[in-house]
């Protein structure tokens, strides 16, 4: 354990050593030069096809004139990002295959097939998610920014391998779950001075964003910092559940003493709910889901897919050290619910080679990273 703690260390610390010089290059003049297309559109691969959000919602916004994914209610109908799906890759090429005619795309064989051949990269699947490492690793090698879907990855040395990778080489990565790119996080951030001493912070999310108990966790993080001192999730499912509590420990500072944040999943039509109780008074806000698809393209999914173009175009969305930190964290909740029984557990004590179970062991055979 001990040795464990002492490498996490390390490789945070190679992370922020790094991440400035990473920095220095992303912002750059001739790295933005080297990023923008402004004479043609950004040509993007999709990784995954099956279970991937990017057949199923993203390309609707994305490529809003094709074929949609949910046909009964349509899509914008009219383009307003600077990009299309030129390439797709599934570990099943005839499900490749299907979804490139849909739009017209080029579905390749092999996994780096699009090296070279796109401006930016989509991971849009959980299924991927354990095999992101090497799947990644010749799109990062080569500078082209990706978004990589949550959960990141199921261990911190997946994470610290990418995370390494993508400060060596000055790529543009994107690690986020859509609520992170709601309105009302900044807006709530913006708040928290306003409230005086936090006494409680408390959030719902609807049961079914709880599969993996990511979404309305990220969003607190993006609303409350990272600075957490433990984790606890007390739950009777990791994919589907009928109880789940996560709750942080947040640090202090100055004259804010430690507070916690309650997040409880709670089936009702509501996105999510939050209250944030203070000394001078108490903030309420929540969203309500939409029966209209164009309502769900629109609010809950276009916010992020403009964050993955400005990526693409060589915009940093946050330091990846935050990228790091969410993983652990929500490793850490995996650990408290597997190991400890829903006790809440110290951050930064989790074995960098434990791993969480995923729903898809078999999927992809890891011989064909071997070549």
């Amino acid at each position: 354990m001990h040795n464990n703690k002492a490498q996490s260390i390390e490789r945070r610390d190679f992370l922020k050593t790094t991440a400035v010089a990473g920095a220095v290059a992303l912002a750059s003049p001739e790295y933005t030069k080297a990023a923008s297309y402004p004479n043609r559109r950004l040509r993007i691969g999709a990784m995954g096809a099956k279970n991937s959000f990017t057949s199923y919602c993203w390309s609707d916004i994305i490529d809003p004139e094709k074929p949609a994914n949910n046909e009964s209610s349509g899509t914008f109908g009219t383009q307003f990002l600077n990009m299309d799906i030129t390439h797709i890759w599934d570990v099943d090429f005839e499900a490749a295959k299907r979804y490139a005619d849909r739009l017209g795309a080029t579905a390749v064989k092999d996994y780096d097939g699009m090296v070279g051949k796109v401006d930016g990269l989509i991971f849009g699947g959980m299924d991927e998610v354990p095999w992101y490492k090497y799947l990644a690793r010749p799109y990062l090698e080569a500078g082209t920014p990706m978004y990589l879907s949550r959960p990141f990855a199921y261990c911190m040395r997946d994470i610290d391998d990418i995370l390494e990778l993508a400060a060596k080489h000055n790529t543009p990565i994107l690690c986020t779950a859509k609520y992170e790119h709601y309105n009302e996080a900044p807006a709530l951030k913006s708040k928290l001075k306003d409230i005086g001493v936090i006494k409680l912070v408390h959030a719902t999310g609807n049961s079914s964003d709880f599969p993996m108990h990511f979404h309305i966790m990220f969003m607190m993080m993006q609303i409350l910092g990272y600075d957490i001192k433990e984790v606890s999730v007390l739950t009777d499912g990791i994919k589907r559940n009928t109880y789940c509590q996560v709750t942080f420990l947040y640090k202090g500072w100055e004259k804010q003493p430690d507070f916690l944040c309650s997040i409880h999943s709670v089936s009702n039509r509501d996105q999510f709910t939050i209250n944030m109780f203070g000394q001078r008074h108490t903030i309420t806000t929540n969203m309500v889901r939409s029966p209209e698809w164009r309502d769900s393209l629109l609010f809950r999914y276009a916010p992020q897919v403009i964050a993955m173009q400005r990526t693409f175009d060589g915009e940093m969305f946050e330091p990846l050290e935050n990228i790091r930190k969410k993983t652990e964290i929500w490793l850490t909740g995996y650990y408290s619910h597997l190991e400890r029984g829903g006790a809440p557990v110290e951050v930064g004590i989790l074995p960098s080679d434990w791993r969480a179970p995923y729903p898809v062991p078999d999927l992809i055979d890891e011989s064909m990273f071997k070549k």
